[in-house]
């Protein structure tokens, strides 16, 4: 969506993050008009979990908006950080670490969800640790979808990553705040495998197999993977991981209350 800088916000003596898209860079999909639509839709959500925007502007070479400055890491390096941990039983993420992940990003997702808007990009680089207390805040809304929005555009691409999209976005069908739990799902398979077990590395293969509900769009069940999983949770990843929308939990709600209900012990 376009560059982040660190910067300075003399009036207000702190730091920010500006994003900016140069006019020229401009494509049929990434337009001025999508660009500030993002930065009014994420400043209209107001959550402990959610990146706050705090104004946007346009100038004659280009557009941009100031947004909350927070130092990471992401969770893609957090991941990778744990993965190099020089004790081996430290390099995968422990239940409970996975279980916070988890609650933060759903409870975050469910506000969303709430006001109409879906994010669309979940994955671990934009899911950002910083926040109070070390929270961790969903960032990243440039290819959210409000309900009342449409872009014509948007009919010729399907938006999403390819290691992450669900089925339904796959085809390019109308989504829900089902697609963001099969994300979800991918993230926190691969926080617990410590990969992402996908049978082809080409976007294009997995976006045919996650298209056509391929019940083995992944190399194995996650309890096949690692057989020391505990029972609830995989059929938790089962569950969110579901081809079909309506096999997933119905919302982001009803996924967080099942995760705490969830042992964090054990395995």
């Amino acid at each position: 969506m376009g560059a982040v800088y660190r910067a300075w916000q003399n009036k207000l003596s702190r730091q920010v993050a500006v994003k900016v898209l140069m006019k020229g860079r401009f494509d049929q999909l990434v337009t001025a008009e999508r660009f500030l639509q993002e930065a009014e839709t994420v400043a209209n959500l107001r959550h402990p979990n959610i990146l706050s925007v705090f104004d946007s502007g346009e100038r004659e070479d280009c557009v941009f908006f100031l947004m909350e400055y927070l130092e990471g890491p992401s969770l893609g390096e957090w991941m990778k950080r744990k993965a190099k941990h020089p004790i081996p039983s430290r390099r995968k993420a422990s239940y409970q670490e996975i279980a916070d992940i988890a609650r933060h990003t759903l409870s975050a997702l469910a506000h969303a969800h709430d006001q109409g808007i879906i994010h669309r990009d979940i994955k671990p680089e934009n899911l950002l640790f910083g926040g109070a207390n070390g929270a961790l805040m969903v960032m990243d809304f440039g290819l959210a979808a409000v309900n009342y929005v449409t872009f014509e555009a948007e009919k010729q691409f399907i938006l999403g990553s390819p290691l992450y999209v669900s089925p339904e976005q796959a085809r390019g069908d109308e989504l829900d705040g089902r697609a963001d739990l099969f994300s979800l799902g991918c993230v926190l398979m691969e926080l617990i495998l410590g990969y992402l077990p996908v049978r082809v590395d080409r976007p294009d293969k997995i976006f045919r197999l996650r298209a056509k509900e391929d019940p083995e769009m992944f190399t194995g069940k996650p309890i096949e993977l690692r057989p020391d999983l505990l029972p609830a949770w995989d059929a938790f990843l089962r569950k969110a991981l579901a081809p079909k929308p309506s096999q997933r939990f119905a919302s982001a709600r009803e996924m967080l209350t099942a995760l705490e209900t969830l042992p964090l012990q054990g395995g």
